[in-house]
């Protein structure tokens, strides 16, 4: 299948729009389906059984021409917005995809789709949560704090309902990534499901490049629109300098303020967001060069020696040496 045959195909009125446009009414089957009381509503949760019976990862085009009612599910969710536009309520908030844009969402959220028009083409990538999915989602939290942070919006140790909204419709690398994957996983070839596995790694990765958060992430009282993924930002790239009186002259927020912000947004102190980048940073010198213990130790901010061992061993459990080791 190549991008032409996909959009032929995506295009194409399938078995259950044939009836929708018709009737206009959603023919999902939601009987029998576990219902989860939330905010006082009784709300239906798709349990992953019905979707991952070839892997880890399930894609389908949305249906058009009906309202997806309100739903929850026990895995997270991608909705690519091949063509045209899509209206969601995510958590009680109504926001609009627009052609090239990504949402990702976590399991549990309550949502809703309204109806998509012929030319409004969805795709739907499903990732259940096994140890392919989270080691995957763990080894892009090790580039940074940035990512860390956004990958947290989806991890199994957190307690919320949050989703990530990409703009990513003016990247193009991605578009061509997402397609790719689509003609893979239609078409069906020999190694398909195999193709669409390492596909799935380089689209998240390029998602990275192009983030761009909701306003749930923005923080309140700044001068303009920031988000808290702009200061990580700065702390990932001055972390060795970085002090917090800096970072809130910079971002126009009272440091106290923006210290009880950081830590009530992402879970860590300034502190513990600084030693988090020098932990990521010295790992990637250990895998990725033959510089000596003690030159990364300094190079990324640590005059003690021992100091550097005793943290490092703290947040990766084992000391730098057989780190090394082991990476190698």
């Amino acid at each position: 299948m190549n991008h032409d045959q996909l959009d032929q195909y995506l295009r194409k009125l399938d078995e259950i729009e044939k009836i929708q446009i018709l009737t206009n009414e959603n023919i999902n089957d939601f009987d029998g389906r576990e219902l989860v009381v939330n905010d006082g509503q009784s709300i239906p949760r798709l349990d992953e059984k019905y979707f991952f019976d070839k892997g880890p990862i399930f894609i389908s085009k949305h249906h058009r021409y009906a309202d997806m009612p309100l739903h929850m599910h026990t895995f997270i969710e991608m909705n690519y917005v091949y063509s045209g536009e899509c209206d969601q309520i995510l958590n009680g908030k109504e926001i609009k995809l627009t052609e090239g844009q990504i949402c990702l969402l976590d399991k549990d959220v309550p949502h809703s789709i309204s109806a998509l028009g012929e030319n409004d083409i969805v795709v739907n990538i499903l990732m259940k949560k096994d140890p392919f999915t989270m080691s995957l989602l763990g080894q892009l939290s090790k580039k940074g704090i940035v990512s860390s942070f956004l990958m947290n919006a989806i991890s199994e140790n957190q307690h919320h309902d949050r989703y990530i909204l990409f703009h990513s419709d003016q990247n193009q690398n991605l578009q061509y990534i997402v397609k790719n994957m689509l003609c893979e996983y239609f078409a069906q070839r020999e190694y398909s499901l195999e193709m669409v596995n390492y596909y799935m790694p380089i689209l998240l990765t390029e998602l990275m490049r192009v983030y761009q958060l909701d306003k749930n992430f923005e923080l309140p009282q700044s001068s303009g629109k920031t988000s808290i993924l702009d200061i990580l930002h700065y702390i990932e790239k001055n972390y060795k300098d970085c002090t917090l009186t800096r970072l809130a002259e910079t971002f126009n927020f009272n440091a106290n303020y923006l210290g009880n912000m950081l830590k009530e947004k992402t879970g860590k102190t300034f502190l513990d967001l600084i030693q988090s980048q020098k932990m990521i940073e010295s790992a990637s010198l250990l895998r990725n060069t033959e510089k000596s213990i003690e030159d990364i130790a300094y190079q990324v901010g640590y005059d003690s020696l021992s100091f550097f061992y005793r943290k490092f061993k703290e947040f990766y459990g084992e000391t730098p040496n057989k780190y090394r080791k082991n990476k190698k």
